[in-house]
């Protein structure tokens, strides 16, 4: 998977952009945390797990009502916090929490500082990585969401049998 891939892959681990970016989360009716979660956890996997080019990432719910997420790097994995988010466990052991924030979006402390999200005009997320950079994302027809790198490159994700969902 790209570079711009594991990112997403960090995202959708919360479900807001998700674990498809495998990391981060978002405070909503129950029925749209998960998407907030594989959201962030995409983001995150695009900062920490460098993927593979040909590389892509599937999430799925777990047991615990966060996701399981897998990617050539390995599987991360994420459970709702008492805070309104979720913490999540990379596959090299690293962790990241979130938690809603005033801008109807998640802040998602990661060990490389924090990502954070807010609503867009075109019905996704803007959000503001630790060095400055933003990823976009809106919905596709698909039924998932696109993220827009900073370099410009667009990383597509769209439900999956298992009720999570594959980016690539």
């Amino acid at each position: 998977m790209s570079l711009a891939a594991s990112r997403a892959v960090f995202l959708c681990r919360d479900g807001d952009v998700g674990d498809v970016l495998a990391r981060l989360g978002f405070m909503e009716r129950r029925t749209f945390q998960r998407p907030a979660a594989l959201a962030v956890a995409a983001i995150i996997g695009l900062l920490v797990l460098p993927l593979p080019s040909k590389g892509e990432v599937s999430c799925h719910p777990n047991i615990f009502g966060g996701q399981d997420c897998t990617s050539p790097e390995g599987r991360s994995s994420s459970t709702p916090n008492i805070f309104g988010g979720y913490d999540t466990t990379s596959p090299d052991g690293s962790h990241s929490s979130s938690h809603p924030n005033i801008f109807g979006g998640e802040d998602t402390t990661t060990p490389k500082g924090t990502i954070e999200s807010r609503p867009n005009v075109f019905g996704g997320k803007d959000y503001r990585l630790p060095n400055g950079d933003q990823i976009e994302s809106r919905p596709n027809i698909f039924g998932g969401q696109n993220f827009r790198q900073p370099n410009g490159h667009v990383v597509e994700c769209h439900p999956n049998i298992f009720g999570g969902e594959d980016c690539r």
